[in-house]
């Protein structure tokens, strides 16, 4: 066990913690910020929210790598697909990615987002 308490091999939210806990830890705290900052911005700053929309291009594949950035949403099938995505999404859902810096998100998970800005 080291300094974080976690020891190797330790199951968190259906994942296995990797030997390298630090790099690990350090990218779900930086998920984590992306998420407060992205429900901050949505209900508080909707003036920058929408700027940044009428930026944006692309559209939607519905990969679900936004829908799993830290744990996987419980409105996900088997499959990957969203329940609820024509229907009651959360405003988030709906806007997601705000900017650049949800796509670096996406693109840290492993995903490529079909949205950009120029």
């Amino acid at each position: 066990m080291g300094k974080t308490g976690i020891k190797s091999g330790t199951n968190i939210g259906g994942r296995s913690i990797p030997g390298n806990r630090p790099m690990l830890l350090a990218r779900w705290g930086r998920l984590g910020y992306g998420k407060l900052r992205r429900f901050v911005l949505v209900h508080f700053n909707r003036r920058y929210v929408q700027s940044q929309l009428l930026q944006r291009k692309g559209k939607c594949s519905q990969c679900g790598y936004c829908c799993r950035l830290i744990f996987p949403c419980t409105m996900l099938t088997r499959g990957g697909l969203c329940r609820v995505y024509s229907g009651r999404r959360w405003l988030v859902c709906k806007i997601f990615p705000i900017d650049d810096r949800d796509l670096d998100d996406v693109k840290s998970a492993g995903g490529r987002c079909e949205y950009y800005w120029d």
